[in-house]
């Protein structure tokens, strides 16, 4: 599984970049499988009831067919080889075939938990440095970023079970508590009640 896995990405990564240091390439034999394992529990809460995904070849048909699976796949191992290496030169590559073949950019020091269900994901942007919880489902053309661009140290916390529909902008210091719906189009600037719907631009709390 690891080596096909390895092939897999070896092929796409020299499709798009004209040089990649070998020495690179042969840190993902050391993450590769804990990436497929995380990422096939995402993606049989995305598709619950629906695919079984057991194996590299199960995911790698989704990979192939559903670029949303590809975007949590190279997360998942970046997120690996930065937690356990620091901001290696491989991550460059990853994040730039990231962005390239899924049009996302999930930044890979930031912390998502498992369950993350990313729909439709072109035009995604997850900032660094956040932390998010389980569950999390992120529509197209979702930007968590920053609200002052002189203020670098900015964190979007977010907790368990939260959605945020497509075209929204979370930005700024903020918490979004557990079970957070936030509407398509919606503009988050404040922290976000647990159990609660936000929608407009500023968004507003609108209820349960």
């Amino acid at each position: 599984m690891l080596s096909l896995a390895k092939k897999f990405l070896e092929i796409n990564l020299k499709r798009i970049f004209s040089h990649i240091p070998v020495i690179s390439i042969e840190m993902l034999d050391h993450y590769l499988n804990e990436a497929i394992r995380q990422t096939i529990i995402d993606a049989n809460i995305k598709y619950a009831g629906k695919i079984s995904v057991e194996s590299w070849t199960d995911l790698q048909y989704l990979i192939d067919t559903d670029t949303t699976i590809e975007a949590v796949f190279l997360y998942r191992l970046e997120r690996l080889i930065y937690v356990n290496e620091g901001d290696s030169l491989i991550l460059h590559y990853l994040a730039g075939m990231m962005k390239r073949r899924t049009g996302s950019e999930i930044y890979y020091s930031t912390h998502i938990g498992p369950g993350l269900n990313v729909q439709h994901g072109f035009g995604i942007v997850i900032g660094p440095r956040y932390k998010i919880g389980e569950n999390f489902t992120i529509h197209q053309g979702v930007t968590l970023g920053q609200k002052n661009l002189n203020s670098p140290n900015e964190i979007i916390e977010i907790g368990d079970n939260v959605t945020i529909f497509a075209n929204a902008v979370v930005l700024g210091n903020i918490k979004i508590g557990n079970n957070v719906r936030i509407g398509a189009n919606s503009v988050l600037l404040t922290d976000a009640d647990e159990n609660s719907v936000y929608v407009g631009a500023p968004a507003q709390k609108k209820g349960q």
